[in-house]
Parts: structure tokens; C-alpha cells; sequence
């Protein structure tokens, strides 16, 4: 009886994929300018997070404090300790989550390594088996697998984009990009609430003007987001301010309710 289409029994001629001196790089597969490009791009995820979370953290932080004492050096001073402590921890954030991801997907790869070099009649015949699955027939299948097995990289590239569904790139992605990213817009979304005080404003215009500052930054980095991703950008900048309000409305609330109940004042926006 002929086995079923998607069958992994397949006879493969006991080829072998030489694998040596691969060490931990990377296959250098085919690159194009568009995924170059588009890697840069990606970069909004940090941008959005570090600005939303400087704007939100540092507003509250100097509304709070501002709220508590009319000292405006004490209010600069927090707001500027703020900026700065959160710059550094959401950069060392970002770099170390990064690396830890590259180590997981650089694991896999060489796991993936290791099974080519140690069962490639096995690997063969389950790349064979992933092209039946996109609609090849049984010999279409075995041609382009003979013909990736040719080229030990590319047949990696292949072979854990397929069983993984990531891409070998993601391994050599390095760099501080995505770590300046996060902690550069953490530090200017985190500027914007502390600048009225620093002007010298009276404090309760000052108080006002920060509000004003965030709600057209958290305006302005949707906007942004939104062209960058082909979305309406007005329907995603709204959408921020509107998520941005309800973040700081719930930790006024808290500020306003919750001292209170153990015996101290509240504290509150306009003071």
C-alpha cells in the first residue's frame, strides 16, 4: 500500500549535510533592503513603551510630588531622579531581555544543527515532509530538499523556519539599537512633565502644562505609530491618550483615595 501524501517515511540515499566549524554564527542566508529596513522599523515597540512609560511614570511622579510640596527645586529633582533611574533600568531592561531571547533562539538553532549533523536521513525526510504540507508533490518535495541539502545554510535557514517559525537572523540581531531606543524614549517622554517646572511656571500652571505636554506627546507617538504601521494615525494617536488618561486617572485615584485609609493626606493633582 503507498504510503499516505504527507508520509515522513522517505527514502533518502543516506545523505549527509556537512555542518562543521559552524560554531554559534548564524547561516548568512539572502538579505534585501526592504527586511533591513524593516528590522529598523520594529523599533517602534520600544519607542512607543519607553516614551508612554516616561511620560505616564514621571507625570505622576511629579504630579504626586508636586501635589505634596510647593517646593519646585524638590519637584525638579524627583522628576530629573526619575528620568534618569528610569532611563538606566529600562535600557538594562531592553538589553538583557534582548540577549536572553537571542540565547533562546541561538539554542534552537544549534539544536537544529545538531540533529542535521547527527540524523540527516531523518531531517531529510522531514523537510521533504513540511514542503508536502505547502502543496508539493512527493517528488517536487525531494528535488528542492536535494537541492537545499547542497547548500548546508540555507538548508538550516529553512529547516528552523519551518519546525521553529523564527528566523536565523534573529540569532545575529545585536547591537544597543532596540537598548538606546528604549531608554532614549524613555528619558525624552520622561523630560516633557518635569520641563514646566523647570521653567519656572507658577506650580499650578506648571501642573496643567505637564498634563497638556504628555497628552500631545502620547498624541504625537501614536501618530507616529500609526503612519509607520499603515493605520489610521489620529484613531491610533487617540487610541494612546486614551489608554495613557486611563493609566493616570486610576493611579490619581490611588494617590487621592488610598493614603486616606492609613492616616495620611491625599494626594491629588491640582494639590
Amino acid at each position: 500500500m503507498a504510503d499516505p501524501p504527507n508520509s515522513l517515511r522517505i527514502e533518502t540515499d543516506n545523505r549527509v549535510a556537512s555542518l562543521e566549524n559552524r560554531g554559534k554564527n548564524a547561516a548568512h542566508i539572502p538579505d534585501t533592503p526592504e527586511r533591513k529596513r524593516l528590522e529598523k522599523q520594529r523599533s517602534i515597540r520600544e519607542i512607543v513603551f519607553g516614551a508612554q512609560d516616561g511620560v505616564l511614570t514621571t507625570l505622576g511622579i511629579v504630579s504626586g510630588v508636586g501635589g505634596a510640596s510647593a517646593d519646585r527645586a524638590t519637584i525638579v529633582i524627583t522628576g530629573s531622579l526619575a528620568l534618569l533611574v528610569g532611563a538606566l533600568s529600562m535600557g538594562a531592561g531592553e538589553f538583557l531581555g534582548a540577549r536572553a531571547e537571542r540565547d533562546v533562539v541561538q539554542n534552537a538553532i544549534d539544536f537544529e544543527q545538531w540533529e542535521m549533523a547527527t540524523m540527516p536521513e531523518a531531517e531529510f525526510a522531514e523537510q521533504v515532509a513540511y514542503y508536502r504540507l505547502k502543496g508539493f508533490t512527493d517528488d517536487e518535495a525531494v528535488t528542492i530538499v536535494k537541492r537545499l541539502e547542497k547548500n548546508p545554510e540555507i538548508w538550516l535557514h529553512e529547516m528552523v523556519r519551518d519546525e521553529f517559525g523564527i528566523d536565523l537572523r534573529e540569532a545575529e540581531a545585536g547591537g544597543f539599537r532596540s537598548t538606546i531606543a528604549m531608554a532614549g524614549s524613555f528619558a525624552l517622554g520622561a523630560a516633557l512633565p518635569v520641563l514646566p517646572y523647570a521653567a519656572g511656571l507658577p506650580l499650578d500652571a506648571a501642573r496643567w502644562f505637564a498634563l497638556a505636554f504628555s497628552v500631545a506627546t502620547l498624541f504625537a507617538i501614536g501618530f507616529f505609530a500609526g503612519r509607520l504601521g499603515g493605520r489610521a494615525p489620529v484613531r491610533k494617536g487617540l487610541e494612546i491618550v486614551a489608554i495613557g488618561s486611563l493609566i493616570f486617572a486610576i493611579s490619581w485615584a490611588a494617590g487621592h483615595y488610598i493614603p486616606p485609609l492609613f492616616g495620611h493626606g491625599a494626594i491629588s493633582l491640582g494639590g
